[in-house]
C-alpha cells in the first residue's frame, strides 16, 4: 500500500500541471511541471536553443510545435537506447519522444516491424538528447536467425549509449522471458537501465497493472516507471528517472561543444544522399561500407530493411546525410512482403518515396547478374528512375555485386544499362554509371567522386549572358536550313530562372514550341554546358506575357525639374 501510496503521489509532486497537459508534455518546459525549479545550468549552457524554422516549408519555414531545438549537433548529445521484448511499445515512445511519427508502428503480435534501429532528437520538456529506437531483443534465438543478427546491432548501440530505457508490456505482466531478458542485458551490457512499464494508461492506478508494476520490482532494477506511449501518461516520472544520466551527458556536450564549433566553421557543404532499388540488391550493405559502421541490417534474406536507416559521415568536404531506403516493392503484392496484410510494407513504401523526395542526390542500385539476365532494366527499377526524374533530383547508378561477374561481363552491364537509360530516361542521358560490390568494396572508391559531380552539376547555374550568346550561335548554325530553323528564329532570349534541377526560361515570339525544338533545347544546353545525368526543366514563355507584366508595373511619377522643362 505504501508503494502505490508514493506512487500516486509522486506524480503530484513532481507536476503542477492537469492530467490533460502531462500527455503533452515533451511541449511543455521544465518550469511548466518540476516543482517550479528552473533548468539545469548544464542544460541551459549548453542547449542555448534558439528558433528553428522548418528548410523544407515555403516562406521562412514554421515553426516546430512552438518549440526550440539546441544548436548542438545531435551527435554530441547525449544517447538513449528504447529496448526490450517485441511488440511492447518501442517505436510508439520513440514517436512520442521525438514528437513526430518517425517510425514505423503496427500491431503484429507474432512477429517484428522494427529490425535496424532508428535515431532521432528527442525532447522531454527541457531535456534534449538522442533517442534510438531498436528491434525486439530476442538473444536467445539460433545464431543463424535473421533476429539474432539484430539483437548483435542492438547490443552494439546498447555499447555506446548514455542510458537505456527497458520496456515491459504493463498488461500482460513479467514474464520468464523477461526475467531471462534481464539477466542477459546485466551480463552483456555495462549501459545504467531504466525499467519502464509501457501501457499503464492513467498511470497504471488500475489494481491489476498495480499488480504487475509490483511484481517488475523482482527484476532487481528498481520500481518501474508506469507509462503510456499511446496517451502521453507518465511522462512527467520518465522525466525524473532519465534527468540525471541525460544532463550527464549535457555536459559532456558542453566539453565537446568548441570542437564541434569549429567543424561548423570550416564551411561543408551537406548532401542529401538517398540509396534505392528493389529489394536484396545490396543497399544496406553499401550503406554500412559507406558510414564505416554496420547501421543497417544485412543479409541474404530480401526485404530486411523497412524503416529509413540515416547515417552521417565526412566526405572530403562534403557532410553527406545518407539514408538508406527499403526495396521497391510492387503495390499490388505488399501483402506478401509482411505478415500484416501489406500493412507495413505499405508504410515503408510511404517512407521510401518520401525520402527520396527530400534527397539531393539518388544513387539507384542494380543487380549486374541480373541485369545481364535480363538485357534490360527491371520494370520497377525503370519506375524508379521515372521518379527520380519527376521529382528532378541528380542521379547516379551503381551496378552491384559486380563482384560475381569477370571484366568482360562488367563491361557488358554497364553498356546494357547506358543503352537502356538512355532509351527510357532520355531526360537524365549522360548519368555516371559505376560497377561496384559493397560485399568487398570493389569499385566503391568511385561512388563519392560521382555523387558529389552529380550534385555540383545539380545545383550549377550559367549566366544569362553565356546562355545567350550561346543561343545566337545555335540559331545561325540553322539558319537557312529546313526544320527548326523558324522556330529558333522566334526565340527572344533564355535565362535560367532556377538551379537544383537546372531550369531554364525560353522566351518566345509565338505561344509554343514544338516538342521536337524544345528537346533540341535541352540536348543542346546538357552538352554545351556539361549538365549530364540531371534533369532539365525548360519553361516556354510567350514574349507577349512577359510584355504584359511590364506594362502593368507602375511607372515613376516624372521628376519636377522634367515638369518644369
Amino acid at each position: 500500500m505504501l508503494r502505490q501510496l508514493a506512487r500516486r503521489c509522486r506524480g503530484l509532486h513532481l507536476c503542477a500541471a492537469s492530467s490533460s497537459a502531462l500527455r503533452h508534455l515533451p511541449l511543455l518546459s521544465a518550469e511548466t511541471f518540476c516543482s517550479g525549479t528552473a533548468p539545469h545550468p548544464a542544460a541551459a549552457e549548453v542547449l542555448s536553443p534558439e528558433p528553428v524554422t522548418d528548410a523544407s516549408s515555403g516562406k521562412g519555414g514554421k515553426r516546430r510545435s512552438g518549440k526550440q531545438l539546441p544548436s548542438l549537433d545531435p551527435e554530441l548529445l547525449p544517447q538513449v537506447a528504447i529496448v526490450g521484448r517485441p511488440n511492447v511499445g518501442k517505436s510508439a515512445l520513440f514517436n512520442r519522444l521525438v514528437q513526430r511519427r518517425a517510425a514505423l508502428v503496427h500491431n503484429t503480435p507474432e512477429g517484428h516491424v522494427t529490425r535496424d534501429y532508428k535515431e532521432g532528437v528527442a525532447r522531454l520538456a527541457d531535456l534534449d538528447f538522442r533517442c534510438i529506437d531498436t528491434s525486439g531483443l530476442e538473444p536467445f534465438m539460433a545464431a543463424t536467425t535473421l533476429q539474432a543478427r539484430a539483437t548483435q546491432l542492438t547490443l552494439r548501440v546498447l555499447q555506446s549509449s548514455d542510458l537505456a530505457l527497458l520496456l515491459l508490456d504493463g498488461r500482460a505482466g513479467v514474464g520468464t522471458e523477461d526475467e531471462a531478458l534481464t539477466r542477459w542485458l546485466r551480463s552483456n551490457v555495462q549501459t545504467p537501465l531504466v525499467l519502464v512499464a509501457n501501457k499503464c494508461e492513467k498511470g497504471g492506478r488500475n489494481s491489476a497493472v498495480e499488480d504487475v508494476l509490483t511484481e517488475a520490482t523482482r527484476l532487481g532494477l528498481g520500481e518501474p516507471v508506469a507509462i503510456s506511449a499511446a496517451t502521453g501518461d507518465g511522462m512527467a516520472d520518465l522525466y525524473a528517472a532519465i534527468q540525471p544520466a541525460v544532463e550527464a551527458g549535457l555536459q559532456r556536450a558542453r566539453e565537446e561543444r568548441a570542437e564541434a564549433q569549429e567543424a561548423a566553421a570550416a564551411g561543408h557543404r551537406t548532401i542529401a544522399l538517398t540509396l534505392m532499388g528493389l529489394p536484396n540488391v545490396g543497399k544496406s550493405t553499401l550503406s554500412n561500407r559507406l558510414v564505416g559502421k554496420e547501421r543497417s541490417l544485412t543479409g541474404p534474406e530480401p526485404g530486411l530493411t523497412r524503416d529509413v536507416v540515416r547515417g552521417t559521415f565526412m566526405w572530403d568536404n562534403y557532410r553527406i546525410e545518407l539514408q538508406d531506403t527499403a526495396g521497391r516493392m510492387r503495390r499490388n503484392r505488399l501483402e506478401l512482403y509482411d505478415d500484416a496484410k501489406g500493412a507495413v510494407a505499405a508504410k515503408t513504401l510511404a517512407q521510401g518515396s518520401r525520402s527520396m523526395q527530400l534527397a539531393q542526390v539518388v544513387v539507384l542500385l542494380v543487380d549486374s547478374a541480373k541485369i545481364l539476365t535480363a538485357r534490360t532494366l527491371l520494370r520497377p527499377e525503370i519506375a524508379i528512375v521515372s521518379s527520380i526524374v519527376e521529382e528532378g533530383r541528380s542521379l547516379v547508378v551503381v551496378a552491384n555485386k559486380a563482384d560475381t561477374l569477370p571484366p568482360k561481363q562488367r563491361h557488358q552491364v554497364i553498356e546494357l544499362l547506358i543503352e537502356k537509360l538512355k532509351q527510357h530516361a532520355p531526360e537524365v542521358a549522360g548519368v555516371p554509371i559505376l560497377a561496384a560490390s559493397a560485399l568487398t568494396g570493389a569499385g566503391v572508391d568511385k561512388l563519392m567522386p560521382a555523387v558529389t559531380a552529380a550534385y555540383d552539376i545539380w545545383e550549377s547555374r550559367v549566366p544569362t549572358s553565356r546562355l545567350n550568346r550561346w543561343l545566337a550561335e545555335m540559331v545561325a548554325e540553322f539558319t537557312g536550313g529546313g526544320g527548326p530553323a523558324k522556330e529558333l528564329a522566334k526565340i527572344r532570349y533564355i535565362t535560367q530562372v532556377k538551379s537544383r534541377p537546372p531550369t531554364f526560361a525560353v522566351f518566345t515570339r509565338t505561344d509554343r514550341l514544338s516538342t521536337r525544338v524544345s528537346k533540341l533545347l535541352v540536348n543542346r544546353v546538357r552538352q554545351e554546358f556539361h549538365f549530364a545525368g540531371v534533369p532539365i526543366r525548360m519553361l516556354i514563355r510567350p514574349a507577349r506575357e512577359h510584355d504584359e507584366k511590364k506594362k502593368k508595373r507602375p511607372r515613376a511619377a516624372p521628376s519636377k525639374v522634367a515638369a518644369a522643362a
